[in-house]
């Protein structure tokens, strides 16, 4: 299992994946009734420590979300397993489920559909507190007052609804609402896409300052590199369900390994304008999450694919000291 690093090999992870595996099944779509299958995540392994935000990016379609809403169990794997703090949570359900409800928590990417129109800024981030907690109602309201003052909202807001408020303060408010009943774990999905680039830099750094000061583990889901590079400690990349590459946040920009990595890379701009950077295109599309390709997952756009690739799955392994990748280059 990847490691965090030399310092981590005796610590215990607060949550850890093993082999996890989902499928969707879709309608059947043909006369014959044949059924066609979404294999969305494909047998990932890794783990992430107290304190640490590991940071998940790659392709839209590559399996990052549905990875997330596994570890806090959204939705149910079709295969593996869920580890936190060593226990498996995996077959959890009725009370010991709503126990982890509070140790576990969600900021969803869009902050549009993620809150309800017809509840008020303090009715939704109180609801978490309302089920999980014995507050009298006049705690709660300090609470949201607390919380509001937190994520940078002026206390006055608790009356005002959703549609009030802009995509950033909104976000906030999902914020909020996470860290609501003290959680240890949070699943940070995409929090920034759906914000303007004027706003997501904000977000990030209260993102970074709450994450210090209630040492939170996070998982911090993202397209680019650069916002995952400035949030994480780790960086864990994916491609059409499967990790092709894990190391330090540094380390992955200084010395990548895959070549799906190195194309990513190669996309960041550079705001030297003396600086030539080289571009790597890749061509074709994305295959079919319905319909994959053999062997490595990536063979199909790979500038350096081999007949071995075509044929054989490589499989993540140690490349260099706390270096991960999944390639039959190296």
């Amino acid at each position: 299992m990847p490691e965090r690093d030399s310092g981590s090999a005796n610590q215990t992870p607060l949550v850890e994946a093993r082999n996890l595996v989902k499928h969707f099944p879709l309608a059947s779509n043909s006369l014959a009734g044949s059924k066609a299958t979404v294999k969305a995540v494909n047998g990932i392994s890794f783990s992430i420590f107290p304190g640490e935000t590991l940071g998940m990016v790659g392709e839209s379609g590559c399996g990052k979300s549905t990875a997330g809403r596994l570890l806090i169990r959204l939705i149910e794997p079709t295969s593996g397993s869920i580890l936190y703090r060593g226990r498996d949570i995996t077959g959890d359900s009725g009370e010991k489920l709503r126990g982890l409800r509070k140790k576990m928590q969600i900021i969803f990417q869009d902050p549009y559909s993620s809150l309800d129109p017809r509840m008020s800024i303090e009715s939704i981030i109180a609801e978490p507190l309302s089920i999980h907690t014995a507050l009298k109602s006049r705690e709660r309201k300090e609470k949201v007052t607390e919380l509001l003052a937190q994520v940078g909202l002026p206390s006055q807001y608790a009356s005002r609804y959703p549609h009030e408020l802009s995509g950033g303060q909104r976000q906030r408010v999902g914020i909020a609402r996470a860290l609501s009943i003290g959680p240890e774990f949070l699943v940070c999905d995409e929090p920034v896409s759906a914000l303007d680039v004027s706003v997501q830099s904000q977000t990030l750094n209260l993102l970074r300052e709450l994450q210090s000061k209630f040492q939170l583990t996070s998982l911090f889901i993202a397209h680019g590199l650069n916002v995952v590079k400035y949030i994480s400690n780790r960086i864990c990349v994916m491609y059409l369900g499967t990790i092709v590459e894990l190391a330090l946040a540094e380390e992955l920009h200084r010395n990548a390994i895959h070549p799906y990595t190195k194309a990513l890379i190669s996309a960041i701009p550079d705001t030297n304008i003396d600086t030539v950077k080289k571009r790597i295109i890749l061509e074709g599309d994305v295959p079919s999450p319905t319909r994959m390709p053999g062997g490595c997952p990536f063979h199909t756009r790979c500038p350096s694919c081999m007949d071995r690739c075509k044929e054989e799955q490589p499989v993540l392994a140690e490349k260099s000291p706390h270096h991960y990748a999944a390639c039959h280059l190296y």
